[in-house]
């Protein structure tokens, strides 16, 4: 293979790494001609600069030996090369800013759009909090360590490169020197970079626990407050805060170890490159003006090998990060393909022997259910009897881990989930609001008549609240609806699932934050719709409504008994 093809495949391992066709990684490849542009005025500019240092090594032999009549040639050369080197140097700034730029939004971007290719399983089972560390925690060491850090390894070599070609046009030896010492320095780097790239991974584990900690305590900071449980939270937070800041500080250590190494063997280069010049102008092989020249381009070469000491190890942590993050974004093996259509139910929904467990808790066993189209079911038991979890199962959230949940018998986990979803309604216990218009928040972003709309308001109690907004159905709901109280997000919740006119209606205590009389008045709409099978759970029951159920059900120990 020759040199051209050698130094080729080089730029490309450091610039565009291997990668899974699927790799979010990949997606650097967009940013191709924004690299190439800022690489070639990086190149331009850099080279500009070398010439200036080899007119000053000229400049130098000249004066020494009292050629003066062309010192004042050689300084306007210098004077022009200079001034050449400015307005190249800036335009390779905006480029590699925006190079970078592009590339993390690119990125960020591309991280979305696969996490919302991902289904709800495979998303569930890997909890949020994992694909929150990675957008924050993980997409920003990426930029420092990877992104910016391959750049400025290749620009580097660029540099390396152009002086070792000076160098070299002048004298071979020096060449061939540096060249050895490079490649030796090259490896040694990289050798130890995979030490880093274990400890990366360590660290990106423990981000994740860190930042579900972080999570839970914000989203539960009422509960911690009114229990009194600061002091065990903070105890909590400042156990896995330390755990993140040790592997911090071992890093650093090791990362501090490699330097120090690499320094020690690249002052030896230094020095032992200065002794040899310095021999060869004492045996007057080399002019004086070359040793300044030697000098001069020292720099560019030793900091190369520098930022690659410093880049490189950095890089293999990297490459654990991207490893990380693509695994985490893939459908998790082992599911049922979909490839059942779904129009809507037509005749019943079967749980044949059902059986699911959270890890060694087992909450269903052996559940034999039936919820006919069109009907009513109310399911009552005690807490962790299994009844969310039967919801969470029809949501296509999880799986059984024994027998079969049917639809039309069809297996629920053969059927398509967007087509599914599109036919389900969800009234979950937490409900997400969006900051925008109450009306994007009741149609979530889809087209309505006014007439729709204004019934399920009406059905769903929310008209007083629609009338008391200065702004009406415009009027802007803040941060999740801090502007809106518990009972008035369960009734925008309803509204929501009314206005979809799905053949299923899921409610998980829809009423819990609704007083009496309004929760019997929803209840008691919801109740009549015709065509549509409503399963509820509550732990809130009426008298006067639940006679108005077709069946109600208790769960209990993750088996179900009919109780009317």
């Amino acid at each position: 293979m020759s040199d051209k093809t050698n130094k080729k495949n080089l730029f490309r391992r450091i610039l565009m790494p291997k990668g899974a066709p699927d790799s979010l990684r990949l997606g650097l490849r967009d940013q191709r001609p924004l690299l190439v542009w800022s690489l070639l005025l990086f190149t331009l500019a850099n080279s500009a600069g070398m010439a200036t240092n080899v007119m000053l090594m000229r400049l130098v032999d000249q004066a020494l030996a009292g050629q003066f009549e062309t010192v004042s040639h050689t300084l306007k050369i210098i004077l022009i090369l200079f001034l050449v080197v400015i307005p190249i140097d800036i335009l390779h700034i905006r480029f590699s800013s925006q190079y970078v730029k592009a590339s993390m939004l690119g990125i960020r971007q591309r991280f979305l759009s696969r996490l919302l290719q991902l289904n709800l399983r495979s998303f569930n089972q890997r909890g949020s909090s994992s694909f929150y560390s990675h957008i924050t925690n993980d997409l920003n060491t990426l930029e420092t360590n990877d992104i910016e850090g391959r750049y400025q390894l290749a620009t580097e070599l660029i540099r390396a490169l152009t002086a070792l070609a000076v160098l070299a046009y002048i004298n071979i030896r020096i060449l061939l020197l540096l060249l050895l010492v490079a490649v030796f320095f090259l490896f040694a780097s990289n050798l130890l970079g995979n030490i880093m790239k274990k400890h990366e991974k360590e660290r990106t584990e423990l981000f994740k626990g860190y930042t579900l900690y972080l999570r839970e305590i914000l989203t539960a900071f009422r509960l911690v407050k009114s229990n009194n449980l600061e002091k065990r939270s903070a105890s909590e937070f400042n156990r896995k805060s330390e755990s993140v800041q040790h592997k911090g500080f071992v890093i650093d250590k090791v990362a501090t170890l490699i330097n120090a190494f690499l320094e020690f063997f690249l002052f030896s280069v230094i020095f032992g490159s200065m002794m040899l010049v310095a021999y060869l102008a004492n045996q007057g092989l080399v002019s004086a003006g070359y040793v300044i020249l030697v000098i001069n381009s020292m720099g560019s070469i030793v900091q190369p090998l520098s930022q690659a000491m410093q880049k490189i190890p950095l890089m293999k942590g990297a490459d654990q990060i991207w490893q990380s993050i693509d695994e985490s974004l893939e459908v998790i093996p082992g599911q049922v393909p979909e490839t059942e259509p779904f129009d809507g139910l037509n005749n019943c929904i079967s749980f044949n022997d059902v059986g699911f467990s959270y890890e060694d808790t087992e909450v269903l066993k052996a559940l034999n259910l039936n919820f006919e189209k069109g009907k009513k079911y109310l399911l009552l038991g005690p807490s962790g009897g299994g009844k969310s979890t039967i919801l969470r199962l029809l949501r296509k959230y999880i799986s059984p881990d024994q027998g079969e949940l049917m639809i039309d018998d069809v297996d629920l986990d053969r059927i398509i989930s967007e087509e599914y979803l599109r036919q389900l309604a969800n009234v979950e216990q937490h409900v997400f609001l969006f900051e925008d218009s109450l009306r994007n928040n009741l149609t979530l972003y889809k087209d309505y008549p006014d007439e729709e709309v204004e019934a399920a308001i009406e059905a769903s109690g929310l008209e007083d609240f629609v009338l008391k907004q200065p702004s009406g159905l415009e009027q802007l709901i803040l941060d999740n609806g801090k502007n809106v109280s518990g009972g008035e997000k369960a009734r925008i919740a309803i509204a929501r699932g009314l206005l979809r006119k799905s053949d299923i209606l899921l409610l998980d205590e829809a009423f819990a934050s609704l007083d009496d009389e309004v929760a019997k008045s929803i209840e008691k709409r919801l109740l009549a719709l015709e065509g549509v099978t409503v399963i509820q759970v509550s732990h809130v029951v009426f008298p006067e409504t639940i006679d108005q159920y077709d069946q109600v059900l208790e769960i209990v120990q993750g088996s179900g008994q009919y109780i009317s």
